[in-house]
């Protein structure tokens, strides 16, 4: 009896590049410059706390194990994990509280997490015996997510314990993970596995799904969880490109390369999305035009400019074109 999260057609492996943050601060706390390991990705520290901008799930996977080479940590991921403040995560904090069983719990968590990433998907299957919470890589990864699977065993591990409280045993617990090297065999008593697929999963006995759990850890306030948008690549490519509009090549390869994934697979990506790059760019630039021009007090010429018009009157052509009315016209519309 499988609870699954996400559908097979949101399977083009972005992330949001804010879940690499509590990486960052990890190695900030310690004192550890992250710079040359961001640099070897070719992203900005600042990014890692903006929750709008989307990466491929590649990108991460790199940084965060060059993130481990950085601080001469073997097992980074775990160590985050094992800090990382579960009921700031509105995945879990809102599951939790909503919640009066395990199962409940799980089956809320499934629906959830999708929120965050569609790189992956998750699966509660129930058995006689067994109850196993999985997550599935949607693609196979060309950089291993060693890191990323000891941060996740730490998390999973930490919240499987969290909702069951004094019914936890170790003992009755398996991990599996293909990329079981970013954490050491045993992990808090725990059985480590190797798995056949480059995902990972927790087991453990069935019955802890009918657990209660306790008033105390079913009701601590939660932020809510973001409403955004599936996590597309289009998402991903409007979340790179707000502040470049103003560049003159905005092709392909330069997109891909700030995504973190090759050009053809992002062309595949668009076309499988029923569209094209110069389409999502014109609706992108039509979008941030009309955000100026409503909240803003920039100058047409200015905004242009943003949008990498030099002459005035290209961007109101460009405009007009694309909304049936010039950009003066729709700011006396919407200020009116």
């Amino acid at each position: 009896m499988p609870f699954n999260s996400t559908p097979q057609d949101h399977s083009e492996g972005f992330v949001r590049l804010a879940l690499a943050g509590p990486f960052l601060q990890y190695l900030t706390e310690r004192r550890i410059d992250p710079q040359p390991a961001l640099d070897q990705v070719g992203l900005k520290a600042e990014l890692l706390s903006d929750p709008s901008v989307y990466v491929h799930s590649e990108l991460v996977y790199g940084l965060l194990n060059a993130f481990s080479d950085l601080a001469g940590d073997r097992y980074l991921g775990l160590h985050v994990g094992e800090t990382f403040d579960l009921q700031g995560w509105p995945p879990f904090a809102q599951a939790q509280q909503e919640s009066k069983t395990l199962f409940e719990f799980f089956t809320r968590f499934v629906r959830l997490v999708p929120q965050e990433s569609s790189s992956v998907r998750h699966r509660l299957i129930v058995d006689a015996d067994k109850a196993t919470y999985r997550i599935e890589r949607q693609q196979e990864p060309a950089v291993p997510p060693i890191q990323v699977t000891g941060f996740g065993a730490a998390i999973y591990i930490r919240l499987l314990q969290a909702v069951v409280g004094k019914s936890w045993d170790p003992s009755v617990v398996r991990w599996e993970s293909r990329f079981i090297n970013g954490l050491p065999i045993n992990y808090k008593g725990v059985e480590v596995g190797l798995g056949t697929s480059p995902g990972m999963q927790i087991s453990f006995p069935v019955n802890w799904l009918f657990i209660n759990l306790t008033p105390e850890t079913a009701s601590k306030p939660y932020v809510s969880a973001p409403q955004d948008e599936q996590v597309t690549v289009v998402a991903a490519m409007r979340s790179v490109l707000r502040d470049k509009l103003d560049e003159p090549d905005l092709g392909p390869r330069v997109v891909a390369d700030l995504l973190g994934i090759q050009a053809d697979r992002l062309v595949k990506a668009l076309r499988q999305q029923g569209t094209t790059m110069p389409r999502e760019v014109k609706r992108l630039k039509v979008d941030v035009a009309k955000e100026h021009l409503r909240n803003g007090d920039k100058t047409v010429g200015d905004i242009g400019l943003l949008l990498g018009y030099s002459d005035k009157s290209h961007f109101t052509r460009f405009f007009q074109r694309q909304t049936g009315m010039t950009p003066t016209a729709f700011r006396a519309e919407v200020q009116s």
